[in-house]
């Protein structure tokens, strides 16, 4: 029923060590957006609706001080960027029966809502759903929605130039100085810059006098009206299901995590229950906050950024007669262009992955009608519901009646994220056709009963350091549109005998997490590989599209050339890194001068056949990014961390250009930039 936690969760010490300052820049940012529109919002909706001061408090206090509550607890257990508040759209939904119906009938509402999603968390009933409901279409959601605030950024430059272009600047040069980069994240910078011009201009605004204040809770006696139910209700559960839960899933998922759905579920149902008894709307996952947690870093510490949200959150709500009034005087230009720079990388992967493979007529579709929300005069609102979930419906009734075979692929692979059809695939494909010939076959003892499909169950990679070969199956599986785990740990034991990673191989990745990991009904046929090619291979089998090997074979094989010439440079190039390491003893192998000058000789000589095969080209083998390009980049990062004394890009300059373009790629740059 509810999904276990990763067994190999980062320990409080690793947790620790891995705090940077991108996780407190992250949480800032998601704090202002949480803390600035939508408590405006809340009070424009109360004052309407004839709420009083205590109401609107206690809302604005269970709301981020039970939501970080919720955040930090779920973040904690799952060791993901796991952020829960109040819905959005179901404040609007709420505003306007606040002209309809007394309050404690809305909250009856609120409380009927939570227990429909208390029972479809513990049934798996919208699990369910989300395993049917294509992925692209989802995403080309997430992207209309999202599409608003770099147009709001855009809008920033219009209201507060010096700030907006303060905050553009800062980004841009942090953006490009990557050594500093890590330690100065640019949205931070950006963050800073646009505040001091903010200050220096005076445009921070108290409207009233601050002054220390604690919240104090507003416990509502629930009236369940038989008219509020039916008419609240439904639109209520689409809200925070079909909107902003299925937006924050899915953004977790393209940004590399498996988020816990009937847990999320089942905790919005409980939260609502509380929320509602002290005047909040329903508890949902946020879209936008989670997306901005994991928009940078290192993916298995996204959940350090949730922490610290929580504990803003937390403040926030205890102190809100106090917060609330210092948050709603920063200007708007402010928040817009700060929000629009944190949602570039956000709005990049929806786009990638709503339009990547399939469903992509269902897609454009979703998107058209999403954005509907962002044309003044045109009010998509039928049945009381939003534009976003009408853009959903649309665009699965145009792939159902459009996309038949799409349709027939995702009910054949059984699970939310199928594997996107190849462009050699007949629309009207037949649902029983048999699966793609796998490239490689899976490790000893390893059959899984349809080399076709994926394994239902996570993706496990394992591997004890961002070695290249690593980080080529990381780049694929970010490319692919698949989330994995990354577990940093041993991939061979000593004296195991009959072994999954017999050859010590880095990285051992598991597909359906065999050995008991997976949750999901088909986990028994999860498979496991320990040679990078053969993964690479089995990606391209069960997850065609977007395809990293070109469809001539006079190429594939130039792929294949790219991919040896690169893994016999790495080769050489830890031979002299260990033997630097070391500082080799007499007699042995790497003291030799020969030895050692063979290894920098294959170095040289492999880099210059790398310059000259890829020559002012932007990718390594035709027209399309490929095996052939994530080989090469892994290759050269792999020699800036292990030999920096190495100066290939003096000597190859066309080649240190490809690979500072290459990096800036999306799967590239999430993968070599952690």
């Amino acid at each position: 029923m509810f999904e276990r936690p990763a067994p190999d969760r980062p320990r409080f010490a690793e947790t620790l060590l891995a705090v940077r300052p991108h996780h407190l820049a992250n949480a800032v940012v998601a704090f202002l957006f949480a803390s600035t529109g939508p408590v405006a919002l809340i009070l424009t909706i109360g004052i309407a609706g004839g709420l009083s001061t205590e109401t609107l408090s206690s809302w604005i206090f269970i709301g981020f001080a039970g939501g970080g509550a919720i955040t930090f607890a779920m973040s904690w257990f799952y060791k993901q960027p796991l952020a829960f508040a109040w819905t959005i759209s179901g404040t609007a939904i709420a505003g306007q029966a606040l002209l309809k119906y007394p309050f404690a009938e809305i909250v009856g509402a609120y409380m009927v809502t939570g227990a429909v999603m208390i029972l479809l968390g513990i049934t798996s009933g919208f699990k369910a759903i989300m395993r049917f409901v294509p992925q692209p279409i989802v995403m080309a959601m997430v992207a209309g929605v999202f599409l608003k605030f770099g147009i709001l950024a855009v809008d920033a430059f219009d209201k507060e130039l010096r700030i907006a272009l303060a905050a553009l600047i800062a980004w841009v040069v942090f953006s490009f100085w990557k050594p500093v980069a890590r330690f100065l994240p640019p949205v931070l910078m950006a963050l800073l810059a646009a505040g001091y011009m903010a200050v220096e201009g005076g445009q921070f605004a108290l409207r009233q006098e601050l002054t220390l204040q604690i919240a104090r809770p507003d416990i509502v006696q629930p009236v369940f009206s038989k008219a509020a139910l039916l008419d609240l209700v439904l639109p209520l559960l689409v809200s925070v299901l079909a909107l902003q839960n299925a937006q924050g899933i899915a953004i977790l998922r393209v940004s590399g995590h498996d988020p816990p759905t009937n847990t999320s579920t089942f905790v919005c149902g409980a939260g609502s229950l509380l929320f509602a008894a002290y005047s909040s709307v329903n508890t949902c996952m946020t879209g936008p906050t989670n997306a901005i947690l994991a928009s940078s870093g290192a993916v298995r510490f996204h959940f350090v950024g949730a922490y610290l949200w929580a504990a803003l959150a937390i403040a926030f709500g205890l102190l809100s007669p106090v917060v609330t009034r210092l948050a709603l005087s920063v200007p708007e230009a402010f928040i817009y262009i700060i929000g629009g720079l944190a949602m570039l990388p956000v709005l990049q992967q929806a786009f990638t992955a709503g339009f990547g493979g399939r469903f992509a007529i269902g897609a454009t579709v979703s998107l058209v009608v999403t954005v509907t929300d962002l044309i003044p005069g045109v009010d998509v609102n039928l049945l009381g519901i939003g534009a976003p979930f009408w853009g959903l419906v649309f665009g699965a009734a145009t792939s159902l009646l459009l996309e038949r075979g799409d349709y027939a692929e995702l009910i054949a692979d059984g699970n939310g994220a199928p594997a996107p059809r190849g462009q050699e695939q007949e629309e009207a494909a037949e649902p029983e056709a048999a699966p793609p010939k796998a490239l490689s076959g899976p490790g000893p003892g390893r059959t899984p009963a349809d080399i076709g499909r994926l394994p239902d169950g996570p993706v496990v990679v394992i591997s004890p350091a961002p070695g290249p070969d690593t980080s080529r199956v990381l780049i694929a599986l970010r490319e692919k549109g698949l989330a994995c785990r990354l577990v940093e740990d041993m991939t061979w034991r000593p004296g195991e005998g009959v072994s999954e990673n017999p050859l010590n191989r880095n990285p051992l990745v598991r597909f359906g997490a065999p050995n008991g990991e997976g949750t999901g009904e088909g986990a028994g046929e999860g498979v496991a590989f320990y040679d990078p090619r053969t993964i690479l291979d089995y990606l391209e089998t069960v997850r065609p599209v977007p395809a990293l090997m070109p469809p001539d074979p006079a190429e594939v094989f130039q792929v294949k050339t790219w991919e040896a010439l690169t893994e016999g440079v790495n080769a050489a190039a830890v031979d002299l890194y260990i033997a630097g390491a070391r500082n080799e003893p007499a007699g042995d192998p790497g003291a030799d001068p020969d030895w050692l000058a063979r290894r920098r000789t294959r170095i040289r000589d492999g880099l210059a056949t790398a310059a000259s095969l890829l020559g002012d080209r932007p990718f390594a083998v035709g027209a399309q990014f490929t095996r052939g390009d994530i080989a090469l980049a892994a290759m050269l990062a792999h020699l800036d961390r292990l030999l920096p004394g190495e100066n290939w890009r003096a000597a190859h300059p066309a080649l240190a250009a490809w690979f500072d373009e290459i990096r800036k790629r999306g799967a590239v740059s999430g993968v070599l930039e952690n």
